[in-house]
C-alpha cells in the first residue's frame, strides 16, 4: 500500500503547541493539561512524515537561532523544538548533508554533562542514521561512540559514574519536552544497529563499547546503571530483529540492497551481544535475567550456530554447579525461551553444520535432559525455579501437536515414555499442591475468596498455561490416564490453602475435554456437596421447612468446622472448574 500523497504544514502545529503552552489552565488542573499536552506532542510526531519538501530547512532556520548561545536556557528549548518537529522523510533528504551532520555534532558537544541535551540530539541523530543511508558517518564514529559511552554514566575506578557537574535544565523546559532523566538507550541502540554496513568500522567501535560495558552486566557490579544497560541490550536485539525483517522483505526490490547486512555482519553482531548475555545471564536483577533470556531466544533464530551451542553449554554448567543453584532457574528459563528454535534447528537439514563432529542430536538431547530434570525443579520452597520449570514444560509441549507413547524413533521425543513421565509429573504436581497447604489448622472464614494467593497464581500465568498446553496435547489414552489420577486426587484431598490451584487444574481438564472431565470431576463434586448438605437441619432460610420465630431465635450453625471447610473448598473449586464446561453442564441444571 503506497503512502498518502497529501502534505501538512508544520507552522500551524508550532502555533498550536505554543498557544497551548502559555494558556491559562483554568479549572482543568495540571493533570488534564499534561494529558492534552501529550496528545499534541504525539500528533506532531505522527505528522512529521507528511511535512513537504523544504520543511526541514525552514524548521532548522527557525529554531537554530535559539541555540547560538549554548549556556542560555533558550538553547534547551531550541533543541527540544528541533527534536520534535524536524522531519526525516524522503522529501527532505536533500537537507541532511555531511556539512549539516558536522555542525550538529559540534553543537551537541557544546554542552557537556547534560542528559536532557544528550537525549534531544541522540534522538535526532538516530532518526537521521536510520532514514538516510547516503550520509558518510565513518569520520564521526569515534566521537559518537565516545559520547554514547559517556551517557551510560558507569563508574570508573572509585568514581560514582554520575556527571560531576551536571547542567541543570529549567523545570518548565523539562515539562514541555518530555524527557526522562536516564540514558536514551533506545536512540543509542537504533543508531548502532543502523550504522552497521558491509565494510563499515561500526562493528569495531561497538566491540570496544561492549568491552567497556560488559563488566557492569556482571551480577557483582549492579547499580543504578543496571536498568539502562538492560534496556540497551533489549533495544539492540529488537532493533536488529526489525532491521533484518525489513531487509528480508525487501531484498529483491530495494535499490539499497547492497547495504543490507550479510552473514559476516550478522555473525559479528551476535558474537558481540553474546558477551553481554554471558555476563548478564545470572544477574541478581530479575528484569535483566528475563531480558537476557528473551534476547537469547531472538538471536537463536538469527544465528543458531552461535547461540544454541552457547545455550547448551550454560545449561550443562548450571546442572553441574552445586554452589550456585540459582543459576539453574535462569538456565531453565533460557531453554524455555529458546524452545521453538531448538526444535526447528534439530529438525533442520543443516543441523549437522552446527556440529562438526556430526552429533546433530545435541539440541534434542538438551530438550530431553531439561525435560527430565524439570520434574525435580517443582519445589514449593523454591518459587522462582518452580515457575521456570513450568514455563519450560509449557514451552516444550507447545511445539508438539500430540503426545503419545506410540511415537517412533523419528518423533520429537524418542527417548521418553510419555506415560511414565506423565505419572511422575502428576506425582510431583500433587506433592507440590499438598505442600502449599498451610501447616496450621484453618479457622472458620479465613478463606473467603476462591483464590489462595500462592505464588502459582499470583506470580505469573505459567501454572495454568502449562496445564492447558500439556493436557490439550495428550492423546486419548494419556488424557484418560491423567484424568483418572487427577479425579482421585481431587476426591481424596481437601486443600484450603490451594483452592485456586486445584480449581485451575480441574479447569484445564474441562477445557481439554469437557465431556469426560465434567463426568469425572464436576459431577462427583456436585454429588458430594449435595450429599453433605442433605443431612443438615432446615431453618427456613433456604426455602425448606417452616419459618417460625421460635426456630429463628434458636438458629445456630449446625455444620462442623471440618464439614464446612470441605463444602466451602468444593464449591470454590467448582466455581473455577466449570468455566469451560459449556453446554455439557446443562444436564446438571436440576
Amino acid at each position: 500500500m503506497s503512502p498518502p500523497s497529501w502534505k501538512l504544514g508544520w507552522s500551524c502545529l508550532v502555533s498550536r503547541r505554543t498557544s497551548f503552552m502559555f494558556r491559562s489552565t483554568g479549572p482543568e488542573g495540571w493533570r488534564v493539561r499534561q494529558r492534552h499536552f501529550e496528545a499534541i506532542t504525539s500528533l506532531v510526531r505522527s505528522c512529521r512524515r507528511f511535512f513537504p519538501a523544504g520543511s526541514a530547512s525552514e524548521i532548522w532556520s527557525e529554531f537554530s537561532s535559539l541555540m547560538e548561545n549554548p549556556w542560555h536556557n533558550s538553547s534547551f528549548e531550541g533543541s527540544g523544538f528541533v527534536r520534535l518537529f524536524l522531519p526525516t522523510n524522503l522529501e527532505n533528504q536533500d537537507f541532511y548533508t555531511n556539512d549539516w551532520v558536522r555542525k550538529t555534532m559540534e553543537l551537541w558537544e557544546s554542552i557537556p554533562n547534560c542528559q536532557f541535551w544528550n537525549s534531544q540530539w541522540s534522538a535526532v541523530i538516530a532518526r537521521v542514521i536510520k532514514n538516510y543511508d547516503f550520509v558518510d558517518w565513518e569520520c564521526f564514529l569515534p566521537v559518537l561512540f565516545t559520547r554514547y559511552l559517556n551517557m551510560f554514566e558507569v563508574p570508573v575506578a572509585n568514581g560514582s559514574g554520575s556527571y560531576p557537574f551536571p547542567v541543570d535544565v529549567p523545570r518548565n523546559t523539562r515539562f514541555l519536552f518530555s524527557n526522562r532523566t536516564m540514558t536514551p538507550t533506545k536512540a543509542i541502540a537504533k543508531s548502532v544497529v543502523y550504522l552497521l554496513k558491509p565494510g563499515s568500522s561500526t562493528g569495531k567501535h561497538l566491540e570496544k563499547l561492549v568491552d567497556l560495558l560488559e563488566q557492569y552486566y556482571h551480577p557483582s557490579n549492579g547499580g543504578r546503571w543496571t536498568y539502562s544497560l538492560e534496556r540497551f541490550l533489549l533495544y539492540l536485539v529488537i532493533t536488529f530483529q526489525k532491521r533484518l525483517q525489513h531487509e528480508q522483505l525487501n531484498k529483491d526490490n530495494d535499490k539499497h540492497a547492497h547495504l543490507f547486512l550479510g552473514r559476516p555482519e550478522r555473525t559479528a553482531f551476535v558474537k558481540i551481544l553474546l558477551k553481554l548475555i554471558d555476563r548478564g545471564q545470572y544477574s541478581k536483577n530479575e528484569r535483566m535475567s528475563e531480558t537476557v533470556a528473551a534476547a537469547t531466544s531472538i538471536l537463536s533464530y538469527v544465528e543458531p550456530s552461535l547461540v544454541l551451542p552457547f545455550l547448551t553449554s550454560r545449561f550443562h554448567l548450571a546442572l553441574e554447579t552445586m554452589t550456585a543453584t540459582h543459576q539453574l532457574k535462569t538456565a531453565v528459563m533460557s531453554v524455555a525461551f529458546a524452545g521453538r528454535s531448538l526444535f526447528l534447528t534439530s529438525l533442520s537439514t543443516s543441523a549437522k553444520e552446527l556440529h562438526p563432529a556430526g552429533d546433530s542430536n545435541t539440541f534434542m538431547d538438551l530438550l530431553m535432559i531439561s525435560l527430565s530434570n524439570a520434574l525435580l525443579g517443582m519445589d514449593a520452597n523454591d518459587p522462582p525455579k518452580t515457575l521456570a520449570t513450568m514455563q519450560l514444560i509449557g514451552s516444550i509441549f507447545s511445539n508438539i501437536s500430540t503426545l503419545d507413547d506410540s511415537m517412533d524413533d523419528s518423533s520429537f521425543m524418542p527417548m521418553i515414555q510419555m506415560s511414565e513421565w506423565l505419572d511422575e509429573f502428576l506425582c510431583r504436581l500433587f506433592s507440590l499442591l499438598q505442600h502449599l497447604e498451610p501447616s496450621s489448622v484453618v479457622s472458620e472464614g479465613s478463606h473467603s475468596a476462591a483464590t489462595s494467593g500462592t505464588f502459582l497464581v499470583e506470580d505469573g500465568p505459567y501454572y495454568y498455561c502449562m496445564l492447558e498446553i500439556l493436557l490439550g496435547r495428550l492423546s486419548k489414552s494419556l488424557y484418560d490416564q491423567a484424568l483418572k489420577k487427577i479425579a482421585k486426587f481431587v476426591r481424596t484431598n481437601i486443600l484450603p490453602g490451594a483452592i485456586a490451584e486445584v480449581g485451575l487444574l480441574c479447569c484445564a481438564c474441562v477445557h481439554s475435554n469437557p465431556e469426560e472431565a465434567v463426568s469425572a470431576l464436576v459431577e462427583p463434586m456436585l454429588s458430594a456437596v449435595i450429599s453433605s448438605l442433605k443431612g443438615t437441619p432446615a431453618t427456613g432460610f433456604g426455602g425448606r421447612g417452616v419459618l417460625e420465630t421460635s426456630v429463628l431465635s434458636k438458629a445456630k450453625p449446625t455444620l462442623s468446622p471440618a464439614l464446612e471447610t470441605s463444602i466451602d473448598c468444593q464449591l470454590k473449586i467448582l466455581s473455577v472448574a466449570i468455566n469451560y464446561g459449556g453446554p455439557v453442564l446443562l444436564r446438571y441444571k436440576d
